[in-house]
């Protein structure tokens, strides 16, 4: 009986179903480590968002906290003043009166009466020059108040910007990273290429994201 050949051999049916077989198990390895390497990066995806959430949640907390905090020191200093500029408008009412009773006295009386009129005009002029200026004061101060919550506000959306994009390249070298090292295990799974070409350094990992 002659001997069977390479080809009869490799093509004979025990052998086509050991290389069938091993090539099921090998393909069904290679899908369970993919479902393994996608569920490992939507947990890091997932991951990643709600430290991204919770740092915007908390920037907005702060900025609402300071947002409120400035509103009531400006409501404080709104009030201050209307309290300031009513009592000021009460007392140019009380010199207003004074200032008529010393006219109608001072029409019938002597000098005397003119010097009280005239130091009556004159600090009225006096009080008038100061409301005045306390509302100048006022109405700078409201502006600078203004300014500040603005820039403030700016300055925080900035460093959320920032820390987003910073998450968000964190994010991207970590995926870069799992799809190398897929790519590289279906490469070597397949025998694409050889174990002693496989890649010795792989991108460092990622830092992690700086708490905020």
């Amino acid at each position: 009986m002659p001997e069977p050949t390479f080809w009869q051999t490799v093509l004979s049916p025990p052998v086509l179903l050991t290389i069938m077989a091993c090539a099921l198990v090998t393909g069904v390895l290679v899908w369970l480590r993919g479902k393994w390497t996608g569920r490992q990066q939507q947990a890091a995806l997932s991951e990643q968002r709600k430290q991204q959430e919770a740092t915007v949640e908390r920037l907005l907390e702060a900025t609402n906290m300071d947002k409120q905090r400035v509103i009531s020191n400006y409501e404080q200093t709104i009030r201050e003043r209307d309290t300031q500029v009513a009592k000021l408008e009460r007392e140019v009412a009380r010199l207003r009166d004074r200032l008529a009773a010393g006219g109608v006295v001072g029409v019938f009386g002597g000098g005397r009466q003119r010097d009280v009129v005239s130091a009556l005009l004159l600090e009225n002029e006096q009080l008038h020059e100061l409301l005045a200026d306390k509302q100048a004061e006022l109405r700078d101060l409201m502006a600078d108040m203004t300014g500040k919550l603005v820039d403030r506000l700016d300055a925080q959306a900035q460093e959320s910007a920032r820390a987003v994009r910073y998450k968000q390249a964190l994010l991207s070298a970590f995926l870069e990273r799992e799809e190398t090292r897929q790519l590289l295990g279906n490469m070597l799974a397949h025998g694409e290429i050889a174990q002693d070409a496989e890649v010795r350094e792989l991108p460092p990992e990622a830092p992690t994201a700086p708490q905020q």
